[in-house]
C-alpha cells in the first residue's frame, strides 16, 4: 500500500505555485548607532533622545527617531527637507521631497538590474518608498517607464542644470550621505554660517525642478 505523500502548505500562493511570504522580508536598517549617525547628518536630535543616546540605550534613541522626522534622513531628499533646504514659496516642502522619492522610484523601476542591492534600498522598497522592477510585466513596465519619461521631460524644460541638480538629490545613491554639495548646504546651516554660492545655487535647481515635478 502507498504511503501518503506530504500534506500541501496552507496558504495564498503566486503564479508559480509557490507561497507568499507573510509580511514580505525582513528590512534591514542597520544598528541602532548607524541609525543615530545618520538622522545627525540631517540636524541635531532632540533632547531627550540625545539624553537617551549619551546614556547607552540606543536602540530606545532609535526608535524614537524612527516615529519622528528624523526616519526621513534615509536618503538625500529626505535630509535636505529635514533641514528646510526645500523652500519653495508656492509648493509644500514635504510634497517635493515626495515628488523626488516618486522619481526615484519610477527610475529604478525601469533601471531595476542596475538598482542598489543595500539594505537601506531593501528599506525604501519596504516602505513604499521604491518598488522593485516590474520585470516579467510588460504592460506595468511600459506604464511605469512613460510615467518616467513624462517627469524627465518636464526636468528638460525646466533646463539641463535643473534636472542636473534634482537627479543628484533624488536620484542617484547617497543613501548614507551626499552628495557632498548637500552635505555642506547642511553643515553650513546647522553652524550658522553662509552656504557657498555653488552649493546655493545646485538646491535652488533642486527646488525649482521638484516644484515642477509637485
Amino acid at each position: 500500500m502507498a504511503r501518503a505523500g506530504r500534506k500541501r502548505k496552507a496558504g495564498a500562493r503566486n503564479k508559480a505555485g509557490r507561497l507568499i511570504a507573510i509580511g514580505g522580508p525582513r528590512l534591514d536598517r542597520g544598528t541602532a548607532e548607524l541609525r543615530l549617525h545618520r538622522a545627525l547628518r540631517a540636524g541635531p536630535l532632540d533632547p531627550a533622545t540625545q539624553r537617551l543616546w549619551q546614556r547607552g540605550k540606543a536602540e530606545e534613541a532609535a526608535a524614537a527617531i524612527g516615529t519622528g522626522d528624523h526616519g526621513q534622513a534615509v536618503d538625500a531628499v529626505g535630509r535636505a527637507w529635514l533641514a528646510d533646504l526645500l523652500a519653495h514659496p508656492v509648493r509644500d516642502g514635504a510634497a517635493m521631497r515626495d515628488a523626488g522619492r516618486v522619481l526615484f522610484k519610477l527610475y529604478w523601476a525601469h533601471y531595476a538590474e542596475l538598482a542598489p542591492s543595500g539594505g537601506l534600498y531593501r528599506e525604501l522598497a519596504g516602505r513604499g518608498v521604491v518598488r522593485f522592477g516590474a520585470t516579467g510585466d510588460i504592460e506595468r513596465a511600459a506604464q511605469l517607464e512613460a510615467a518616467l519619461n513624462r517627469r524627465l521631460a518636464i526636468l528638460d524644460d525646466c533646463g539641463r542644470d535643473v534636472r542636473r541638480a534634482v537627479e543628484s538629490l533624488c536620484v542617484d545613491h547617497h543613501f548614507e550621505f551626499g552628495p557632498a554639495w548637500l552635505d555642506r548646504l547642511i553643515a553650513a546651516r546647522r553652524e550658522g554660517r553662509p552656504a557657498g554660492e555653488e552649493d546655493r545655487r545646485r538646491i535652488e535647481a533642486a527646488v525649482l525642478g521638484l516644484a515642477a515635478l509637485t
